[in-house]
């Protein structure tokens, strides 16, 4: 496991590996821009000034070194009507306002603790307790009325259509018979 020595990018050490190894990728990119970059031309500088805080490229203070540099290159050979960019930080550096109430909490909780009230509560115990089981007496009520009533529901539509055809049936089975006892009464007539 590398240890926080292993954190140091071009004199700057970083509190995690992943923001000294974006540091040391911006140091070989650096490395690489030198190259090809001539101090001399002032317009080649500015170019690559401009792109790198136009696009965002560094991140990290060795980053925000090499743009400091060649932010000085541009002032000390530029005119005084000319205007050069400031270098954009997108960090934050100060505490944050939910650090504060971290802090102001790890005061507070060092203080002699105070007995406070204990906090009115919307519904006592009991009350809550007794709406309890109201609901659950009207939900028994509720499914004692769908099972018993002669309307199909969800839990008895099946047993209610099947009555419902039995008695058509029976129905149909009673007219069926009337009229063949009315058939042989008229063929026994003729």
């Amino acid at each position: 496991m590398a240890g926080k020595a292993d954190w140091i990018v071009d004199g700057f050490q970083f509190g995690t590996p992943q923001d000294a190894e974006l540091a040391q990728n911006e140091q070989l990119r650096i490395l690489r821009l030198e190259e090809k970059l001539d101090y001399d031309n002032y317009e080649m500088v500015g170019a690559v000034y401009k792109k790198a805080l136009n696009n965002r490229v560094f991140k990290t203070p060795v980053g925000y070194d090499f743009l400091k540099k060649l932010q000085r290159i541009l002032r000390e050979n530029s005119t005084p009507d000319e205007e050069i960019d400031n270098i954009p930080v997108y960090g934050v550096y100060s505490m944050r306002e939910s650090a504060t109430q971290t802090v102001e909490r790890i005061q507070a909780s060092r203080k002699p603790v105070k007995k406070e009230k204990p906090k009115q509560e919307f519904f006592s115990r009991k009350t809550s307790i007794l709406v309890n089981i109201g609901l659950l007496a009207l939900v028994i009520i509720m499914f004692v009325i769908s099972t018993t009533g002669s309307r199909p529901t969800i839990l008895n539509y099946e047993r209610v259509l099947q009555n419902r055809y039995a008695e058509w049936e029976q129905q149909l089975s009673d007219r069926e018979q009337v009229i063949r006892e009315k058939e042989r009464e008229l063929l026994i007539a003729e």
